[in-house]
């Protein structure tokens, strides 16, 4: 065989498996954000769940009932995730003392590595492990990260938001939400 066939059957190899690759890359995001008819909607309730904080103390979404919560799927891996979490802190900050919890679901990384992601950042609301993904995977059907939930006081999903919020954003949905009776 000479070179020029050699690299023409190279070249045909190589496009073959990009090909495969990419079908098999939408196969698994077609499997992984398929809803079976179970997707979460605007005015439904949001799904309860009991998750463990960085500190070791049970949470659960349904003691949050009453106040308005931004709940926040998130990875210390994900760029997108990190450039957003200084404006969720600053949100934090300006409205935990009016009746808002930002609550912040790390997907499937250690105690160790969420602390030590929150502490390089700077983040004090609280943060739960979703260790196993089940609250992410299972109940609320997470894609693509980061995404958030704004939940009324009366545990209704009111908005979905998928991709880094700004601080003008999350902080005129807060205000939308609290002005609701």
């Amino acid at each position: 065989m000479d070179i020029t066939t050699r690299s023409n059957m190279s070249r045909a190899i190589t496009v073959a498996v990009l090909l495969l690759a990419v079908v098999g890359i939408i196969f698994a995001l077609t499997n992984f954000t398929k809803d079976d008819n179970k997707e979460l909607k605007v005015g439904q309730p949001a799904p309860n769940f009991t998750l463990t904080d960085l500190k070791g103390k049970k949470i659960s979404l349904s003691d949050l009932k009453g106040k308005v919560v931004l709940l926040n799927f998130w990875g210390s891996w994900c760029d997108p995730c990190k450039r957003e979490m200084p404006d969720l802190q600053q949100a934090y900050q300006n409205w935990k003392d009016k009746g808002v919890v930002v609550l912040g679901v790390n997907i499937g990384e250690s105690k160790v590595t969420a602390k030590a992601f929150a502490d390089r950042l700077g983040i004090t609301f609280p943060i739960v492990l979703d260790s196993d993904r089940n609250v992410t995977l299972n109940l609320y059907k997470i894609g693509p990260i980061p995404t958030s939930f704004f939940i009324d006081k009366k545990g209704n999903i009111q908005q979905v938001y998928t991709g880094p919020m700004s601080l003008q954003s999350i902080e005129d949905k807060i205000q939308t939400l609290l002005s609701q009776q």
